[in-house]
């Protein structure tokens, strides 16, 4: 089944003499089960076509349809509750509230549904302990290691329980035995049924996707 398609997607930046393009008529079919990697160097678009597909950014030209939908993006209530019940994004700078507790900055997005605070936060605790991080459940974001925020940025997608999780160099700040427990979650996950597509330039988190897209320039070479 089709979840995720753009159709000659375009993104520039500037005008005129200053035009950049973020993507150049991009074509994508993404399909229920996937777990693909989307490589390629710094600037070649990657984060650019995560935040599209991610419903944070607009495309210049082209078309996004998620199950066969296509997207409004002037559409902004509709955008917010695409972004909060169908795809969870792990970012890449984590986009956590430092000065709120672990579980606090998990429970964000679930504070939109209409479930009890003790739902939240049993939901909030059952990804935490997947990623060893429960015992820091009560500890202020701020006072936590870049390795420790990026799990809790993890935690934090997972938490939504949506279909389709795009993660933008998930494993940027984690060692290479963090980086192996975290990729061996998303494997499950992905072996559950949830569609994944991460952004890296990591071969190992590569390798454990069953498809892999390689980009230069705003474009796929392969």
């Amino acid at each position: 089944m089709g979840v995720l398609k753009l159709n000659n997607v375009t993104k520039i930046y500037g005008e005129k003499d200053t035009t950049v393009y973020g993507l150049n008529n991009i074509n994508l079919d993404i399909f229920e089960g996937d777990m693909v990697s989307i490589m390629g160097p710094s600037g070649c678009g990657k984060s650019t076509l995560l935040n599209i597909l991610g419903c944070i950014d607009s495309p210049t030209h082209g078309e996004y349809l998620i199950y066969d939908k296509k997207i409004s993006f002037k559409n902004f209530n509709n955008l917010a509750k695409i972004r909060n019940e169908k795809i969870a994004c792990i970012f890449q700078n984590f986009a956590l509230i430092k000065e709120l507790s672990v579980i606090d900055n998990i429970t964000i997005p679930l504070n939109f549904r209409k479930i009890s605070a003790n739902i939240r936060k049993e939901i909030a605790l059952k990804y935490l302990k997947k990623l060893d991080m429960e015992q820091f459940y009560n500890i202020k974001v701020k006072n936590l290691s870049g390795g420790q925020q990026q799990r809790v940025a993890i935690a934090r997608a997972l938490a939504q329980e949506t279909n389709i999780l795009l993660a933008d160099e998930p494993t940027g700040s984690l060692d290479s035995n963090n980086a192996k427990n975290i990729m061996g979650i998303l494997r499950k996950l992905n072996s559950e049924g949830k569609t994944i597509i991460i952004a890296t330039h990591d071969n190992l988190v590569s390798s454990f996707c069953n498809k892999k897209l390689v980009m230069r320039d705003g474009r796929f070479i392969f």
